[in-house]
């Protein structure tokens, strides 16, 4: 299928936007991962090169090339020559599953696919697609001074496609978001110019396929910064100190565990997930002088679309913390079930109006159309996007988020939403963050459990902290169970992993003992870590206490007594049998 763009006008794209700061600081050091790094002179000559090889095989306007490849410069080098070329990117993470990185090869009818060699099997040419190994090929051919219009055949327009990011879909199977330079370029403005950290260095540790990256690695290359590639727990003690950093709110509790190194000095953006003020005041009571940003935005309204700056010297509210104030070129609206505005503080769904609204979903324009509807408030054919979270408008002017639409569960007969009963929670002074769900007793009974990281070393006491709930939420909205977490368990973009959520009573979980010595020393080195009593091969990491920093410790120890294991893998398959059957030894 195609993303080919209506008729358009030129824009500031991010190629333009690149090569104006290359000729301003081309010796300056634009992307480091280990022991290299390349100036923007050298990433631009690479990029331009790679840009050239990829129009030579087809890329151009109107085109898709999907992109799965391992943290490096090259990454970086890639995307840029995609978006050079003309095209669009997909990227796709290299650690997904086999089935879905063909799947998103297919679904966006990718014209090419640029990968390595070690992952081109995995990559079969869905529809006869053309896989090409960047690190089997010969740039060297190519010229590497800059890409013009005339190479391209045309300029890059505002309504052209820059990438197309796949989300999770309702149907089981993930939707690719079409997000048009326009869209990224007003973004992409707005954070050079408000997040002053991105001109020094700034830490991307999530993955590409991740729209969260998009800030990290495209707002310094605009400002003159370092995008230094790295996972947030490979950074050393003594490295310098970052100027920006953006993480998920599940990432605070690890920042808590990490070096300071970690830590950034002007600016750390939290978004895509609620953030409460209890999780912000513990990080900013170890760096005081560091600005916070709750930055909200789907990737429908291109990264994020609303911010709540906390500076330093700001006092906030332990509970939920307001997602601000639409940025310059957004409207947002609090509608309810009739498109109609909701009054006063009420609360209703969040729509969003604006540059930075995605073009719609990929090869689905029935979704396209339920979720970008009419903006009768705008100009002629404007739209506006059904974000599925429930917002506020508070007497100050923030919204403020409520949880969404479709989390909405069915207890005793009665409606429950969990966004609510999260708010609760987490808005208690004890607790660092916190989680709600509701889960099946295996009897066809279903209760609400609450997962809880404290704020402190000791744990807050659970029959103290129900009471406390008990004050402000009517019984049926108490968590029947409680369970203390070290951490919230993360997918690998930063989210909350709530597959990974342990049952509240693990001991009720029958044991399989090691039937071999390869699963009995790797259960040992689960107990050991965990503080485990006991170990069987089906045992749940997660729900043993473990988390991604003794994850991290996991795989190094189990390297030493001969075990391949990868750091997401124990995240992700979590017990001794699924890991060995996966070739962990």
């Amino acid at each position: 299928m195609t993303v080919e763009s209506p008729p358009g006008t030129e824009t500031a794209a991010l190629p333009a936007g690149f090569d104006t700061q290359v000729a301003r600081t081309p010796d300056a050091v634009a992307v480091r991962h280990e022991d290299t790094g390349l100036t923007y002179r050298a990433l631009d000559a690479r990029a331009n090169r790679l840009a050239r090889l990829l129009m030579a095989a087809g890329a151009g306007r109107g085109t898709v090339v999907a992109v799965v490849l391992p943290r490096s410069p090259d990454l970086v080098a890639a995307l840029l020559a995609v978006l050079k070329a003309g095209a669009a990117y997909a990227p796709i993470d290299t650690l997904d599953p086999t089935d879905r990185m063909n799947y998103i090869v297919g679904d966006s009818a990718a014209a090419l696919v640029l990968t390595v060699a070690a992952l081109a099997n995995r990559l079969d040419g869905v529809g006869g697609t053309q896989v090409l190994a960047l690190d089997e090929l010969d740039l060297e051919e190519y010229p590497a001074d800059p890409v013009t219009d005339l190479d391209r055949g045309a300029a890059i327009a505002e309504l052209d496609a820059a990438y197309v990011i796949y989300t999770s879909g309702s149907t089981g199977r993930p939707k690719g978001v079409v997000v048009e330079h326009r869209a990224m370029a007003a973004y992409l403005r707005y954070a050079r110019d408000n997040y002053p950290g991105t001109g020094a260095v700034s830490l991307l540790h999530s993955s590409v396929s991740f729209d969260m990256a998009v800030t990290t690695l495209y707002a310094p290359l605009l400002a003159g910064g370092t995008v230094a590639l790295t996972d947030l727990k490979d950074v050393l003690p003594s490295a310098a100190r970052p100027g920006f950093l953006k993480v998920t709110p599940s990432h605070l509790g690890l920042l808590h565990t990490l070096p300071a190194s970690c830590a950034p000095t002007g600016q750390l953006v939290v978004g895509g997930e609620l953030l409460t003020g209890a999780a912000t005041d513990a990080w900013r009571a170890r760096y005081p002088g560091v600005t916070v940003i709750n930055e909200y935005g789907p990737t429908e309204a291109t990264v994020g679309c609303s911010v709540r700056v906390i500076r330093p010297e700001d006092r906030i509210d332990p509970g939920p913390v307001p997602i601000g104030t639409a940025m310059p070129g957004t409207r947002m609206f609090v509608l309810d079930a009739a498109q109609r505005p909701v009054a006063g503080d009420g609360v209703g769904e969040l729509y969003i109006a604006g540059a930075q609204l995605a073009r719609g979903y990929l090869g689905r324009p029935g979704l396209t159309a339920s979720r970008f509807v009419p903006d009768p408030s705008g100009e002629p054919g404007g739209r506006m996007y059904r974000t599925g979270d429930l917002a506020r408008r508070r007497a100050d002017g923030l919204f403020e988020y409520c949880g969404r639409t479709d989390d909405q569960v069915k207890i005793r007969g009665f409606r429950i939403e969990l966004g609510e009963v999260e708010a609760a929670v987490s808005q208690d002074e004890a607790v660092l963050s916190a989680a709600v769900i509701a889960r099946g007793t295996g009897a066809g009974i279903k209760q609400l459990v609450a997962y809880v990281v404290p704020v402190a070393a000791v744990a807050p006491d659970m029959a103290d902290l129900r009471a406390r709930l008990a004050r402000t939420l009517p019984e049926y909205l108490i968590p029947t169970a409680f369970v203390l977490m070290s951490a919230l368990p993360l997918t690998t973009n930063g989210k909350l992993d709530v597959r990974a959520l342990p049952a509240p009573d693990p001991e009720a979980v029958g044991y399989a003992p090691p039937r071999t010595p390869a699963e009995s020393s790797l259960c040992g080195l689960f107990a050991e870590l965990t503080g485990a009593p006991r170990v069987g091969i089906d045992d749940d990491f997660v729900a043993l206490g473990g988390d991604s920093v003794i994850a991290a410790r996991l795989v190094s120890l189990a390297r030493r007594k001969g075990f391949d294991l990868v750091l997401r893998e124990v995240l992700r398959r979590r017990t001794v049998r699924r890991l060995l059957a996966d070739g962990g030894s």
